[in-house]
């Protein structure tokens, strides 16, 4: 058991020497055997060791008990330990969270908050290989990406956990061996909680039925998947100034430069832009992050999406702008319009955009939204750019008859503070495009268009207001 903690701690560069360990200790044989492991290494890894307990006050006497017995064990050896009781059915009524959500924040926050007064020491918790196994299940279930099924890793900033190495057995082995005698929690007997009913019931069927071996199994996924998870984190972050900036406190992810990322580094990079919002990934999922790469690919130039933690995503012509629910969205400007460069380049800082406009006699394509294409003798010059104004309507290409441009926008769902910032490009009868949204039918390519106007809007940046 010491050889196979010991390895596991090296492995991992978990100590050095001259560290403050606080073991986070419940008075249950993994973390009872943690603290005593800790306190027979203290001498050889030159660490000081303390412990912290907390009575989460869910089963009265019992857990008070718990309590006066950790702190018994610790005089005994003189390990220095510090004890709270906090009233966790009031912290869930009052946040909502379910049981086992509402002791973990409370716990931690009480170990992080010692241990930064021991002036930064590591904590330690006796999480070991049957817990890894259980929770690698538990997120399969839940249909986790490889950050979930890669499960409990062995450092996770200043938490480390010594003994995922070493299985349930192991430790009753350790605690009967050196006669320590261990309380035992009854609520881990309840199947009302899903790790109970995982541990008590699902695993020992899959064992008896499907693979003797399966907690190992499930141990070398975690292995397996979290190195690729760690690949594939890596790639992300070496790509990351390309492909994100940030701009007046908001994050911008390029849509021309993610375009070239594969899928798996797409959604790693969207998740560190949230997590780098809103400090951590609470409430974030799968479908929260696959709707941000719809709309950085194939949606609308304005649209927004609502994100938990307060967060919105919105999209431009360029990309896509992630930041806080009162981040500054375009605003209606005092812009009176002008002539369009044909062929050329037209800068219009009030709305924060350039328009580039070539000619070709070959046909061109427009791939994305803010690109267009037209019949440049089907127009009738001069071109112009503007924004909204009473009254507008166009012909939709593809569209019987005109419509006003509000409808148009609400049709369209586009925001009411981009409508009024969106450039219009007209020619001397009207409206041949909507900017990033729509075509009209004037102007629109045939086959027997024989020279091509190829208009691109390109974001230069906040406008001058």
């Amino acid at each position: 058991m010491l050889t196979k903690v010991r390895a596991w701690i090296d492995r991992h560069t978990m100590l050095t020497e001259g560290d403050k360990i606080l073991v986070a200790c419940s008075g249950g044989p993994d973390s009872l055997a943690l603290l005593h492991i800790f306190n027979e290494f203290s001498a050889e890894y030159n660490i000081s060791v303390f412990a912290a307990h907390v009575d989460h006050m869910f089963r009265g006497l019992e857990s008070a008990q718990e309590a006066a017995f950790v702190v018994d064990f610790c005089r005994e050896r003189r390990i220095p330990c510090y004890h709270t009781a906090i009233d966790v059915p009031k912290f869930i009524k009052e946040t909502g969270l379910s049981g086992s959500d509402a002791a973990r924040v409370v716990r931690y926050q009480y170990l992080r908050s010692v241990a930064s007064g021991l002036g930064e020491a590591k904590i330690a918790t006796g999480h070991h290989r049957d817990d890894q196994a259980e929770t690698v299940l538990i997120n399969i279930l839940r249909g986790a990406g490889s950050m979930g099924i890669r499960g409990i890793q062995p450092v996770n900033d200043n938490i480390i956990r010594p003994l995922l190495s070493v299985s349930r057995a192991d430790i009753t082995e350790y605690c009967l061996a050196h006669n320590l005698e261990p309380r035992f929690d009854s609520s881990n007997l309840k199947t009302n909680y899903l790790r109970n009913r995982i541990r008590i019931i699902l695993l020992p069927q899959l064992e008896k039925q499907y693979n003797v071996a399966i907690k190992d199994a499930l141990c070398r996924t975690a292995t397996i998947i979290g190195d690729e998870h760690d690949f594939i984190q890596m790639t992300a972050k070496s790509i990351w100034p390309k492909v994100v900036t940030e701009q007046d406190g908001n994050m911008f992810i390029d849509a021309k430069e993610i375009k070239k990322v594969h899928i798996a580094v797409k959604r790693e990079i969207f998740r560190m832009a949230i997590e780098k919002k809103q400090g951590s990934l609470t409430g974030i999922s799968f479908h929260h992050v696959e709707t941000l790469l719809e709309i950085i690919s194939t949606g609308r130039v304005g649209s927004i999406a609502q994100l938990p933690g307060e967060l919105v995503a919105y999209k431009s012509y360029d990309g896509l702008y992630l930041g806080a629910n009162d981040f500054i969205l375009p605003t209606k400007v005092d812009y009176l319009g002008q002539a369009l460069s044909v062929p050329g380049i037209t800068h219009i800082p009030e709305l924060g955009i350039m328009i580039t406009a070539d000619l070709a006699n070959e046909r061109v394509i427009a791939p994305h939204s803010h690109i267009a294409v037209f019949d440049w003798l089907a127009l009738s010059p001069p071109l112009f750019v503007r924004i909204r104004s009473d009254g507008d309507r166009f012909q939709p290409l593809g569209f019987h008859g005109s419509k006003k441009l509000k409808d148009f926008f609400i049709d369209a769902k586009v925001a009411r503070q981009v409508r009024d910032c969106t450039p219009l490009i007209c020619d001397s009868h009207g409206i041949i495009w909507v900017g990033g949204y729509r075509q009209a039918e004037c102007g629109k390519v045939t086959d027997k268009t024989k020279k091509f106007l190829k208009i691109t809007i390109t974001e230069t940046g906040q406008n001058s207001k």
